[in-house]
């Protein structure tokens, strides 16, 4: 069938073309690029427009207003968009692509983050946008594209000379970064816009630095000192000035190591996570999101009933409705007062340290530290009864006490 409407668009045509009314939306050909057509609105306005099927399917990609757009410009750029779709290639979605090859860093980041969504904890949370403000913001405004791998290398090398891990660090999220981009961002076709990861010129290199994992605990020939300046605390005369924490910090502390919980597991600690009936507590929002039950000792118990309030949480904040914070300046009381140097982590450490040389099973171990090995098949198939870990528990508190008596 013919195609109606077919003139040779000239500035005088054009401006005499008259204008529709009601919904209706007529368009006219030029006679001179085929494909290049005018659609007119009942408003008036007058749009050039390319018409043509892709995969059987009928796509309009609108080039411009006339007369902002002269019909010598309008000729020169259908031709242009009749050349991309006879390559296969949508124009509308040519710009989409242009307009992702350019995304910023930044704004990667932004979706990685929100992308996450909860299967990121707010600690971590905040340790990934802590470490973009202050080693990555440079680099909030650059395109992905162009973060080559001499950047990253040069980058790299410039955060180890104030700390190799935290360059380490800081690498592995950018290296998330853009291994993020190449799954999110894809082209009309559906293939990936972003295909190299320039962070891998750190592993090509070898320019890894080496890590030392903290091996530091508090020794057996130093409980003693570490136990009793903790049970002292509340009463020691660096804590006579003003009111403070020093009683939930002395309670946090050694539930810390009766129970090998990480620090932000015992301080957000709620009393319904804890069931005197079967005398254990359970969390559900771990680290691993493993839900981790532990069986509660006697030791643990008389903690629990010190600690009892109106609070939700066991280690109350400053106020009723929060947790206990940041227990800093009474972990430098301790500190000072030992004269034992340690950091909370350090208590898990030695919970774990203890329970190893009292030969406890590697399972019952695992289960104990709430660890996951995905490599361990055989582990996936054990289901280690909370009253299993009771004897370890107790092993583990009894041989604390016996140091500390």
């Amino acid at each position: 069938m013919a195609k109606k409407n077919i003139i040779n668009f000239t500035k005088g045509k054009l401006d005499d073309l008259p204008i529709p009314t009601g919904n209706s939306r007529p368009y006219y050909h030029d006679s001179i690029v085929g494909g290049l057509s005018v659609r007119i609105t009942s408003k008036g306005v007058k749009s050039f427009v390319v018409q043509r099927r892709i995969n059987k399917k009928p796509v309009i990609i609108t080039l411009g207003r006339y007369p902002e757009m002269t019909i010598q410009i309008a000729r020169t750029q259908a031709i242009k968009a009749l050349s991309s779709i006879s390559e296969g290639i949508n124009p509308n979605n040519k710009d989409k692509e242009d307009l992702i090859k350019n995304i910023k860093l930044g704004q990667v980041f932004e979706d990685y983050i929100r992308s996450r969504g909860t299967n990121l904890k707010d600690n971590t949370k905040k340790n990934y946008i802590g470490a973009f403000n202050s080693y990555l913001n440079n680099w909030s405004n650059k395109p992905l594209i162009e973060i080559t791998r001499d950047m990253v290398e040069k980058k790299h090398r410039d955060i180890t000379k104030h700390s190799p891990t935290r360059a380490n660090t800081v690498m592995r999220h950018l290296r998330a970064y853009f291994n993020y981009a190449m799954g999110e961002y894809e082209d009309s076709s559906g293939n990936p816009i972003f295909i190299h990861n320039p962070v891998s010129r750190l592993s090509h290199v070898k320019a890894w630095n080496r890590e030392k994992r903290k091996q530091s605990i508090i020794k057996t020939y130093d409980l003693k000192k570490w136990f009793d300046a903790v049970i002292e605390l509340p009463q020691h005369q660096l804590n006579n000035k003003k009111p403070n924490t020093a009683e939930v910090c002395r309670d946090l502390f050694l539930f810390i190591l009766f129970t090998g919980l990480r620090r932000r597991e015992a301080s957000t600690l709620m009393w319904s996570n804890i069931d005197f009936k079967d005398h254990s507590l359970t969390i559900e929002d771990t680290k691993n999101h493993e839900t981790h039950s532990l069986p509660l000792t006697p030791f643990l118990l008389e903690v629990l009933e010190r600690r009892k309030s109106d609070s939700p949480y066991i280690f109350q904040g400053t106020t009723l409705d929060k947790p206990l914070n940041d227990p800093k300046k009474q972990l430098d009381k301790v500190r000072k007062i030992s004269g034992v140097y340690f950091n909370l982590h350090d208590l898990r450490r030695t919970f774990i340290t203890i329970a190893e040389s009292l030969d406890i099973n590697t399972y019952a171990l695992k289960q104990l530290l709430n660890h996951k090995d995905q490599r361990d098949v055989t582990g996936g198939y054990i289901i280690i009864d909370i009253e299993r870990l009771r004897d370890p528990m107790d092993k583990i508190s009894d041989y604390i006490l016996e140091q500390v008596k």
